[in-house]
């Protein structure tokens, strides 16, 4: 009975936490109560235990509670402790091996993106130029634009100030307004293109692995010669590509965000 007792206490206070994660600006325990359904001395007592360890935070003057940083230090260290190319290493190849395209897993490090794992066309046909190792901007990159796309505008905004604005191909977008346009066209199709933008004669898909927060710092993408890479056929690949994330994230243990 003591343990059946402690898992619905358990049970009760995952309710609790996750409502204060998906709420905005914080919740009383009124709020939670009638969210929850808990009585608000159950719900009282239970925020108190968990205020003492520091993964809910009490306003002392509103008496609003919110999810507290302790949360944030756990998931950073669970991503720390995540190994990005084992966990992608198989969907890749999976994926690659199912559309017969080179495919990539790139991360950011500060404006640039590196590739860091790469499986490449069954075909052999064309060899993509990229590289492990290989470094490019963010903003002119299909996993770039796939990454900034679940930024915050003004992250974004500082990126692209920050960042060498240059044609690398005559495709390249380098003017501001024109830019901003795409990273919205990302957010609502859910991947990126990289249309010739980073290397004449290559077209790539590309999705975004953001973390619990929604924010990404890897992507993985799909890349082919333009002339096979055609419209109808990156429309084939969304799904694929889109399927693979979806592995990829449930590996992660992370809950699909999207904006």
């Amino acid at each position: 009975m003591a343990e059946s007792s402690s898992v619905q206490s358990l049970d009760r206070a995952f309710d609790l936490l996750e409502a204060l994660c998906r709420s905005h600006g914080g919740m009383t325990i009124g709020a939670l109560s009638a969210e929850t359904g808990l009585h608000k001395s159950t719900v009282h007592r239970l925020l108190a235990s968990m205020c003492a360890r520091g993964y809910v935070h009490r306003d002392a003057v509103t008496s609003i509670y919110r999810a507290g940083m302790r949360l944030c230090e756990l998931s950073s260290a669970i991503v720390d402790n995540l190994d990005m190319v084992d966990i992608v290493r198989a969907p890749l190849e999976r994926l690659s091996h199912e559309t017969g395209e080179t495919a990539h897993l790139a991360m950011q490090e500060g404006r640039d993106i590196v590739y860091v794992h790469k499986v490449e066309s069954g075909s052999g046909a064309i060899r993509m130029f990229s590289r492990i190792g290989m470094r490019r901007p963010l903003f002119c990159t299909g996993v770039g634009k796939a990454m900034l796309a679940t930024w915050e505008d003004a992250e974004v905004r500082s990126v692209w100030q920050e960042s060498d604005v240059r044609p690398w191909t005559e495709r390249t977008i380098v003017d501001e307004a024109a830019f901003f346009q795409e990273i919205g066209r990302v957010r609502r199709m859910g991947y990126a293109l990289d249309n010739e933008e980073n290397e004449l004669g290559v077209r790539c898909i590309a999705a975004a692995l953001p973390d619990y927060r929604g924010r990404a710092v890897y992507a993985i993408s799909l890349s082919a010669p333009v002339g096979r890479m055609t419209d109808e056929r990156i429309a084939e690949l969304r799904g694929p590509l889109l399927s693979a994330r979806a592995e990829i994230e449930a590996a992660m243990g992370v809950a699909p965000v999207r904006r």
